[in-house]
C-alpha cells in the first residue's frame, strides 16, 4: 500500500534539494516498486523547475492559484513557509492535486484532460492511434499514458519502455513524449524511443527532427540535444554520487532501431546479458545465466520473425556457450 504521507514528504525534500542520500533511496525504492507514483513525480519536477526560474512572489501566486483550483483554502504561503521551502509546498500541493486525478478521473476538471493508458507485458505488442492521427507502436513491457483528445496547446503523451512514434504533423501543437530522465519535443516526425527501467535512454529520428532534453536539477538550465534522421542520442543520467551523466550524439540505422515494430531483431556488438534482456521481453521467458563469462560476451546477428530457439542456435554458434530452453525459462552457461 502506497504511503502517501512518506512520498510527499520525500518528493519535496529531494525537489527542494534538502533530501539526505539514504531519503533520495527511500524514494527511488518507491517510485520504482509503485509505477503510478512515477508519472506524478515527472509532473511534479517539470513545475519545480520552472518555477526555480521566477521570483518567490511569483511562485507564492502560482501556488495560491493551484490551491484554488482544486478548492484547497490556504493562509498565504509566506506565513506558512520560509522562502526556500516555497517549491516544497507548492511540490506538495500539486502531489495532492495529481492524486485527485489519479483516483478520481471521471471527475470534470475543467484544466486537466483525462488520461488513457496501455501497458504491454512481455511478449506483447501494440498498436496505438491517437485522436490527432498519430500513430504509436508500443513495445513488450512498455506503458503508454495518452489523453483521450488533445484539447490544449500542446500534445503530450507519457513513455515508460520503448516505442516507435509516427506523428501527425500540427506545427501548432508541437508534440511532447515525457520521460523519466528527460523529454522528446516534435512537430511531425517518425522516430524510436528506447526507456526502460535501468537503462540508458536512446531516441533515434527516422524522418523530420527532435530534441531531446534531458531532466536536470532545479535551478538548472537543461541542454537540447537536436537529433535528425538517422542519428541517435543515447542519454545516461547520473547514478546517486557515484556516476556522472554522459550524453552521446552518434549515427545510426533508423530502420534497425525500429525493426522490433516489424518483428526482427537487431543486434550489433550486443553483450549476451543485453540480448538476454532484449529476448526476455520479447519471449516472455525468464533469462538466467548460470555462470559469468557468458554475460560479457560481444555478439552480432539479424532475425526475422525467428523461435528462440532458432535464435539461441545462432548465437552459441557465433561464440560458444551452453543455453537450455524450458516452458518458461532460458538458462545460459558456459
Amino acid at each position: 500500500m502506497i504511503n502517501e504521507e512518506l512520498f510527499t514528504t520525500l518528493a519535496a525534500r529531494k525537489l527542494a534539494g534538502e533530501a539526505t542520500t539514504a531519503e533520495q533511496l527511500e524514494l527511488d525504492v518507491m517510485l520504482q516498486e509503485y509505477p503510478e507514483l512515477r508519472e506524478r513525480y515527472q509532473l511534479l519536477q517539470q513545475y519545480f523547475t520552472v518555477s526555480a526560474y521566477h521570483s518567490s512572489a511569483e511562485t507564492e501566486q502560482a501556488l495560491q492559484r493551484t490551491m484554488s483550483r482544486i478548492s484547497i483554502s490556504s493562509t498565504p504561503v509566506r506565513r506558512m513557509f520560509p522562502w526556500k521551502w516555497v517549491g516544497v509546498a507548492a511540490a506538495a500541493v500539486l502531489i495532492a492535486a495529481v492524486a485527485v486525478v489519479v483516483l478520481r478521473p471521471r471527475q470534470q476538471q475543467a484544466e486537466v484532460a483525462k488520461l488513457m493508458e496501455r501497458q504491454n507485458g512481455k511478449a506483447t505488442k501494440a498498436t496505438i492511434e491517437l485522436a490527432d492521427g498519430s500513430k504509436i507502436w508500443l513495445n513488450a513491457d512498455s506503458k503508454l499514458s495518452y489523453p483521450e483528445v488533445f484539447n490544449n496547446d500542446t500534445r503530450e503523451v507519457y513513455l515508460s519502455g520503448e516505442a516507435f512514434f509516427d506523428i501527425a504533423a500540427n506545427p501548432k501543437k508541437p508534440f511532447i513524449v515525457h520521460l523519466s530522465s528527460g523529454t522528446i519535443h516534435v512537430l511531425g516526425t517518425s522516430f524510436n524511443i528506447r526507456a526502460y527501467e535501468n537503462e540508458a535512454v536512446q531516441t533515434s529520428v527516422k524522418t523530420g527532427k527532435v530534441a531531446f532534453i534531458p531532466v536536470v536539477a532545479a535551478g538548472q538550465q537543461p541542454d537540447t540535444i537536436y537529433i535528425t534522421p538517422d542519428e541517435k542520442v543515447t542519454y545516461r543520467p547520473a547514478v546517486a554520487d557515484d556516476k556522472e551523466e554522459a550524453i552521446i550524439k552518434e549515427t545510426t540505422s533508423a530502420e534497425d532501431d525500429k525493426a522490433w515494430t516489424e518483428g526482427r531483431l537487431v543486434f550489433r556488438d550486443k553483450t549476451l546479458e543485453e540480448i538476454a534482456s532484449e529476448l526476455e521481453r520479447t519471449f516472455g521467458k525468464k533469462v538466467s545465466f548460470g555462470s559469468d563469462a557468458p554475460r560479457y560476451y560481444r555478439l552480432t546477428g539479424a532475425f526475422q520473425d525467428n523461435s528462440l530457439q532458432d535464435i539461441m542456435y545462432y548465437l552459441a554458434r557465433s561464440k560458444a556457450f551452453h543455453y537450455t530452453i524450458t516452458d518458461s525459462t532460458l538458462l545460459i552457461t558456459e
